[in-house]
C-alpha cells in the first residue's frame, strides 16, 4: 500500500504518454493494486485518454490488460471488455479473479460481447482442474449474462454439486449462494459443513447461511401479511360460515352416493376435485383445479423431457403405431420408421392395451434398454429391435430456409430454450449471409414461459421497447422491455403466422411485434387469452416424498418426478402422486397501445369482447366441400397414398425429395401417374389427389433423411399453405427482392 500512494502522488496529467506510464506503473502492483490504482488514475484522464485505452487493449496483456479493461468502467462508451477473458490462466489466479471482478462491474452491464467471449470460454474448460477460477466465472457470468446465459450458469453450478471433487462442490455452491437465488436443502448442508471450517469460505459460507435465515424469516413475515389482509378483507371464511357451506357440499356427495344410478363409481375425492374444480371455473375459464394427475401431465408438457425412445405413437387401425419417430432420438436411430407397428414391449403383448400403458412401458431410466417386436409393410415377419432410453427432449422449434433466403420458424411452443433455439437459427442464417426475411409460426401455439416471449421480441426490436404490461388487483404494475439490441436488423422483414388456436404467449409476441410496426400479422383471430395465471400448492394436498436424481452426468435435475426415480408411495396405490393445485388468475397482460388481448366476458360467461389478435391480413384455409371430404375419408381408409409415395422414394429418391419440397403441382413429375390415379377408381379432382401423394411423400422423405419438414400436415408448406404464401408476399413486398426473382413463387404472382 505504502508503494500504491507513492505512485498515486505521481500520476500523469492526461496524454499518450501518460498511459505508458500508468502501464509502467501498474507492472509493479498486485492485482488488486492495479484495480485500485487504474480507480484512482481515471479522475485525471479524458475521454480521448479512455478510448486510447481501449484500443491499446487490442496489443496489451498482463496487468496492462487489466488497467485499460479497468479504466474501461469510467468510460462512456466502455470498448473492448472482452478482451479481458484473455487473462483467465490456471496459472494466474490472483490476476484472473481480477479480472472476473473487473467485468462484473455495473458499468458494463447491456455489453453483449463479454458475456458471450466468457461464455466461449468456459465451453473449453474442465471445471475439476481450476474449481475456484471455474466457479468465479460462471457467477460472473450469471451476474453479467442475458437470461439464457444466466440459466446455464446456474444449471453448470447445479451440476457439479454431486461431483467427486469437493473443491469443486464448495466452490460452485459458494457461487450459487451469492447469485442470491433460493438454495435447496443439499445446498444448504453443504454450505454448512463449509461453516464449521475455518478461513475465507467459511466466513462466506457463514454470511450466506445468515442471507439464507433471513430470506425464510422474510418469506414468513409476508405469508403472515398475506393471510391478515386475506382476513381483514373477509377472503377467509368464519369457521360457522365455512361449516355451513361445506354441509351443502357434504349432503350433496351423500346424496350422489345412495341415489345417483352411477354414485357407486365415484370417490369422495373425485367429487372434490370436481367441485373444486367447477368453483374456479366460474371466475374464467383459466383458473382451474389440477387432480395430481392433471398436474403431472402439466408439469411432463412444461417440461418437455423424458426418459424414452423418442417417438409419435398412437393407435392406428387398432394396433400401437409409430406416427413419427423422432429423429434424433434413439427409436430412429435404432433404424424405426414412421408407419411401424409395435406388437411388443419385453415380451408384453401391446394388443388391447391402453396407450398410456404401452407408453409407460416404453419410458425409463435413461440407458436402459427396451426390447420392441416390431411389423413394418412389406416384412414377411415381425422383427426384433432393441432401443436405449434416452432422455428425450421434444423439440420446441423446427426451421427451414424457403427459397429467396426466407427462414421458415415453426416456434411449437413457448417452453424453456425456445428464445435460444430461434436465437441459434436466426444467427446461423445471418452468419451464412443468406436472410431476406422470416417468418414466424405461431399457429396453434398454446403459448408458455412469458420470459421466452420477451426475449423473442428482444431479437426483433431496438433495446427499451415494451413488449407487455401485466395489471393486477394488488402492486403495482409490472413493465416488461427488451433488454438488448435487435439480433435481427430492421430491413430484414418479419412475417407472424397466428391462427384462432394461437394464445397466451403467442398472442403477446404477434400483438407486441405488430404494435410496435416490426412484423406483419398474417391468418386468422388469435384465441383471446391474455391473462396471467399462478399455480398454487395446496396445503391440504401435499406431493409424495422423491428423489430427484441426474438422468446422466452433467444434466441437471429436472424439479420432477420421473418413471425410474424412487419416491414414497404415501397413499399405498403403487404409483408416485402429485399433490392437487389450483391456477388462478391473478393479472391481465396489456399490449404496447394499452389494449389488452383477453377475452372479456360478463359476470354470466358471455363474451363482451373477443379480445385477440386481429391480423393485419386475414387469410383462411379455403373449406373442403362435403363430397370432396366424404371421397378422402373413403380412399384413406385403404390410404393408397403412402405405398404410392414410398414406390417413388424407392425407385427415384432425388426425384422424391424434390417433389417432396416443391412439385410445382405438375401431376405430370409423379412417375406412372395416370395408372395409379385410375387405380383409385375416384372422381377426386386429380389436384386433390396430388395433395394427399404429396402429404405422404413428404413423411416418407422425412424418415430417410432424418429430418421433419416444419409445420403439420398442409401447415408449413409453401407449396399447399396459403397463409404461409401470403406471409412470403408479404416478405417480399419489404425485401429488396420480388416474386418474379424466385421461380419458387411464380404462382404467387397471380393474384392476391
Amino acid at each position: 500500500m505504502k508503494i500504491l500512494a507513492l505512485l498515486l502522488l505521481a500520476l500523469p496529467q492526461g496524454g499518450a504518454s501518460s498511459l505508458d506510464e500508468l502501464a509502467q506503473q501498474a507492472s509493479a502492483l498486485s492485482p488488486a493494486g492495479v484495480l485500485e490504482f487504474a480507480d484512482q488514475a481515471a479522475v485525471s484522464l479524458s475521454t480521448a485518454d479512455f478510448h486510447s485505452a481501449a484500443e491499446r487493449m487490442e496489443q496489451a496483456d498482463g496487468r496492462a490488460l487489466l488497467l485499460y479493461g479497468r479504466l474501461q468502467a469510467w468510460a462512456e462508451d466502455p470498448q473492448h471488455v472482452e478482451r479481458l477473458v484473455q487473462l483467465l490462466e490456471y496459472n494466474q489466479p490472483e490476476l484472473s479473479l481480477a479480472a472476473l471482478q473487473t467485468m462484473r462491474l455495473p458499468a458494463f452491464d447491456g455489453l453483449e460481447e463479454p458475456p458471450s467471449a466468457l461464455a466461449t470460454w468456459l465451453a473449453d474448460q474442465v471445471a475439476e482442474d481450476a474449481p475456484r477460477l471455474w466457479a468465479e466465472a460462471q457467477f460472473t457470468l450469471f451476474k453479467m449474462g442475458g437470461g439464457a446465459q444466466r440459466r446455464a450458469a446456474l444449471r453448470n453450478l447445479r451440476g457439479v454439486l454431486w461431483s467427486q471433487n469437493q473443491a469443486l462442490r464448495n466452490q460452485a455452491v459458494l457461487a450459487l449462494g451469492r447469485c442470491g437465488i433460493p438454495l435447496g436443502n443439499e445446498e444448504v448442508s453443504i454450505l454448512e459443513e463449509l461453516a464449521d471450517g475455518i478461513g475465507a469460505d467459511a466466513v462466506l459460507a457463514q454470511t450466506l447461511l445468515e442471507q439464507v435465515a433471513q430470506q425464510a424469516r422474510f418469506r414468513s413475515k409476508i405469508e403472515a401479511l398475506q393471510k391478515l389482509q386475506a382476513s381483514e378483507q373477509g377472503q377467509i371464511p368464519r369457521p360457522a360460515q365455512q361449516e355451513e357451506e361445506l354441509d351443502l357440499l357434504r349432503e350433496i356427495m351423500f346424496r350422489i352416493h345412495t341415489q345417483h344410478m352411477e354414485g357407486e363409481k365415484y370417490t369422495d375425492e373425485e367429487l372434490v376435485n370436481a367441485a373444486a374444480d367447477g368453483l374456479l371455473r366460474l371466475l374464467d375459464p383459466h383458473s382451474t383445479f389440477f387432480s395430481s394427475e392433471e398436474y403431472g401431465q402439466f408439469m411432463f408438457d412444461m417440461k418437455q423431457a423424458y426418459g424414452g425412445i423418442g417417438a409419435y405413437v398412437n393407435t392406428v387401425d387398432n394396433v400401437f403405431t409409430i406416427l413419427r419417430p423422432i429423429y434424433s432420438g434413439p427409436a430412429y436411430a435404432a433404424g424405426l420408421l414412421s408407419g411401424d407397428k409395435i406388437l411388443s414391449v419385453d415380451g408384453w403383448s401391446t394388443a388391447d392395451q391402453p396407450n398410456d400403458e404401452i407408453i409407460k412401458r416404453l419410458k425409463g431410466e435413461p440407458g436402459t434398454k427396451v426390447l420392441l417386436e416390431v411389423y413394418r409393410m412389406g416384412w414377411s415377419e415381425p422383427h426384433k429391435i432393441e432401443v436405449t432410453r434416452d432422455n428425450i427432449q421434444l423439440p420446441t422449434m423446427q426451421s427451414e430456409m424457403l427459397p429467396g433466403g426466407i427462414l421458415y420458424l415453426e416456434l411449437l411452443d413457448f417452453s424453456e430454450h425456445a428464445a435460444q433455439e430461434i436465437v441459434g437459427a436466426i444467427g446461423d442464417a445471418l452468419d451464412a449471409g443468406n436472410l431476406n426475411g422470416v417468418v414466424l409460426d405461431l399457429r396453434s401455439n398454446p403459448g408458455g414461459y412469458l420470459r421466452e416471449a420477451v426475449q423473442i421480441c428482444d431479437v426483433f426490436l431496438p433495446k427499451n421497447k415494451i413488449v407487455v404490461t401485466t395489471k393486477s388487483r394488488a402492486g403495482a404494475d409490472t413493465v416488461y422491455r427488451t433488454r438488448m439490441r435487435a439480433l435481427v436488423p430492421d430491413s430484414v422483414p418479419l412475417a407472424i403466422l397466428i391462427n384462432e388456436f394461437s394464445a397466451s404467449a403467442s398472442e403477446i409476441v404477434s400483438g407486441a411485434l405488430s404494435i410496435q410496426g416490426r412484423a406483419i400479422t398474417v391468418g386468422q383471430r388469435t384465441y383471446g387469452k391474455g391473462s396471467v395465471q399462478n399455480v398454487l400448492e395446496l396445503d391440504t394436498q401435499k406431493d409424495e416424498p422423491f428423489e430427484d436424481i441426474s438422468p446422466k452426468p452433467g444434466v441437471p435435475r429436472n424439479g420432477i418426478h420421473d418413471d425410474w426415480e424412487a419416491y414414497e408411495d404415501v397413499n399405498g396405490n403403487g404409483k408416485y402422486d402429485y399433490g392437487g393445485r389450483i391456477q388462478l388468475t391473478i393479472a391481465y397482460y396489456y399490449l404496447p397501445d394499452g389494449s389488452t388481448i383477453h377475452t372479456q366476458r360478463d359476470h354470466d360467461g358471455r363474451i363482451i369482447d373477443p379480445g385477440g389478435v386481429e391480423p393485419d391480413r386475414k387469410v383462411e384455409f379455403p373449406e373442403i366441400p362435403f363430397v370432396t371430404a366424404r371421397e378422402l375419408n373413403r380412399l384413406l381408409e385403404d390410404d393408397p397414398f403412402r405405398p404410392y409415395a414410398k414406390k417413388i422414394y424407392e425407385e427415384d429418391h432425388q426425384l422424391a425429395v424434390k417433389l417432396a419440397i416443391n412439385d410445382n403441382r405438375d401431376v405430370s413429375r409423379y412417375p406412372g401417374w395416370d395408372e395409379f390415379y385410375q387405380s383409385l377408381d375416384t372422381e377426386l379432382d386429380p389436384q386433390e389427389v396430388r395433395r394427399w401423394v404429396r402429404r405422404q411423400l413428404r413423411a416418407v422423405v422425412s424418415d430417410a433423411r432424418g429430418k421433419v419438414f416444419p409445420g403439420n400436415g398442409f401447415l408449413g408448406d409453401y407449396v399447399e399453405d396459403p397463409q404461409l404464401r401470403e406471409a412470403i408476399r408479404a416478405i417480399l413486398e419489404k425485401s429488396t427482392l420480388s416474386l418474379e426473382d424466385i421461380p419458387e413463387y411464380k404462382d404467387l404472382i397471380v393474384k392476391r
